[in-house]
C-alpha cells in the first residue's frame, strides 16, 4: 500500500466526530431545557421522528437518549439542583 493511501483520513471519521459533537451538545441542551425530564424528552423526539419517517433524526435522538441513559449521574445531578 502506498504511503499516500495509508495517511489519508477516512472521510466517515469526520462525519462521525461531527455527529458525536452534535449529540453531546443536544444532551447538554436537553438537560438544561428539560431538566429531570431530559431522557423522556429525547425518547419522545425519537418517537416523533420515527412517526414522521425521518430516519436520520430518529437515529440522532436515539443516540441522545442512549447517551443520557448511559450517564444517569448527569441527570440526577440536574434533578438535585432543581
Amino acid at each position: 500500500m502506498s504511503k499516500l493511501l495509508e495517511h489519508n483520513p477516512d472521510p466517515s471519521n469526520g462525519a462521525d466526530m461531527q455527529h458525536d459533537v452534535a449529540v453531546a451538545a443536544a444532551v447538554e441542551l436537553a438537560m438544561e431545557f428539560y431538566g429531570c425530564d431530559a431522557v423522556t424528552a429525547a425518547a419522545k423526539r425519537a418517537i416523533e421522528a420515527r412517526h414522521l419517517e425521518r430516519e436520520s433524526h430518529f437515529r440522532f435522538w436515539v443516540n441522545v437518549f442512549k447517551s443520557l441513559k448511559s450517564n444517569p449521574h448527569l441527570v440526577a445531578e440536574i434533578c438535585r439542583s432543581d
